[in-house]
């Protein structure tokens, strides 16, 4: 085992992943399954294993947590533990599995790996990784995570402190959770504004009906897609959608004389019925669109 080869090829795989994020921290199964370093491609996931070693190296390069399994349904998370460490599960229940026992070499030397977690079919949030316990009575393994940005070649979770770890990991969770919900929302609004329909993806957001500051779930029913402009007015009450999913623009906008933006793109939507999700299970859901337009009325 040389641990200086087993090092270099981790922080090369790291600043990879690094240039193939979109600008949203996820990377495509096409972009992520390997790379080339000198003349030696390196896979870093294997289909159907979560925790997966290329055959260049004596230890796991990366785990994986799998995409949820319904469009509508949350993000599936690993459990997290009391000291913000996400606790991985063994593969299998004998601790002495192959792959069990790499993770556990891992530990011993401190280096890091890739954890992948999938947002949908196909994407997936990568971040830096590091095993910091083995617990062979619990069938877990404590690892800490940090975004791809903050971790350096030499990346080390164990020498976080308490608050520099809950940071990372929040950070960490609050993009898986962002990223989930925008996949599962765009997909379900066939990459469409609900208002305008406008389908350039880079220029959609997922906007939570009931917003998630107030209990609003990362589910698709509590989503709409929406462009960045109507994104605002909606989170403005500029605009509000009823329940019966007609759209309505404030009354003193409406009075409004501004161009052809406020004109076209915005009071031309009063009055109309808003584009919806084809499956019955990913539409809006009507009591969070009636709470959040009694919002609307109360700004207008």
């Amino acid at each position: 085992m040389d641990l200086g080869i087993e090092r270099a090829v981790r922080a090369a795989a790291l600043d990879y992943l690094s240039e193939v994020v979109d600008e949203n921290g996820v990377a495509s199964w096409q972009a992520m399954k390997s790379f080339v370093i000198g003349e030696e491609r390196v896979n870093l996931v294997g289909s159907g294993n979560g925790i997966f070693k290329p055959r260049q190296l004596s230890m796991p390069i990366s785990i994986l947590t799998a995409a949820p399994r319904s469009g509508s349904d949350p993000p599936y998370d690993d459990a997290v533990s009391v000291d913000d460490y996400l606790l991985y599960r063994y593969r299998g229940n004998d601790p002495d599995f192959h792959e069990n026992v790499g993770l556990r070499k891992l530990w011993t030397t401190g280096l890091p790996l890739i954890h992948f977690h999938g947002v949908d079919r196909g994407r997936y949030v990568p971040s830096a990784a590091v095993i910091v316990h083995d617990d062979p009575g619990a069938l877990t393994f404590s690892a800490g995570l940090v975004p791809l940005e903050a971790a350096g070649p030499t990346f080390d979770a164990g020498s976080l402190d308490a608050t520099q770890r809950s940071y990372q990991l929040r950070s960490v969770r609050v993009r898986v959770h962002q990223q989930s919900f925008r996949e599962r929302v765009l997909k379900a609004y066939r990459g469409s504004c609900a208002l305008c329909r406008l389908n350039h993806l880079e220029l959609l957001d997922a906007a939570h009906i009931i917003p998630d500051g107030r209990g609003g779930m990362p589910i698709v029913p509590n989503g709409l897609a929406l462009c960045k402009i109507h994104h605002a007015a909606y989170d403005a009450n500029i605009l509000g959608i009823r329940p019966d999913l007609v759209a309505e623009v404030r009354a003193d906008v409406m009075a409004e004389s501004d161009g052809p933006m406020l004109a076209y793109g915005i009071q031309a939507l009063d009055k109309t019925k808003i584009w919806t999700p084809q499956s019955a299970a990913a539409a809006p859901d009507r009591d969070a669109l009636d709470e959040r337009y009694e919002e609307f009325k109360a700004a207008s």
